[in-house]
């Protein structure tokens, strides 16, 4: 009956071992996907940042180019006139 019993206890020993190994497992996964998570918001928002940036800057070309187009109209239709 000895040896059953030592079999038991290491068996119970080895579950333990097991239950705390997945423990640290996940807690790390969970640690890494936080991690990755948060480097991952940080480059959406420097991508907004730079789309923001390019945004204005064709905002002001396109109005350059509104007004290069009304002056090229009016002097045009004042060259007809």
């Amino acid at each position: 009956m000895l040896p059953k019993q030592d079999i038991m206890l290491k068996l119970a020993e080895i579950e333990e071992s097991l239950n705390q190994l997945e423990q640290s497992v996940y807690d790390r996964i969970s640690m890494e996907g936080k991690m990755e998570g948060s480097k991952l918001a940080g480059r959406i928002k420097e991508l907004e940042g730079k789309l923001s940036a390019v945004e204005s800057r064709s905002d002001v070309i396109i109005n350059r180019r509104d007004h290069s187009f009304v002056r090229q109209k009016l002097e045009l239709s004042y060259k007809t006139s």
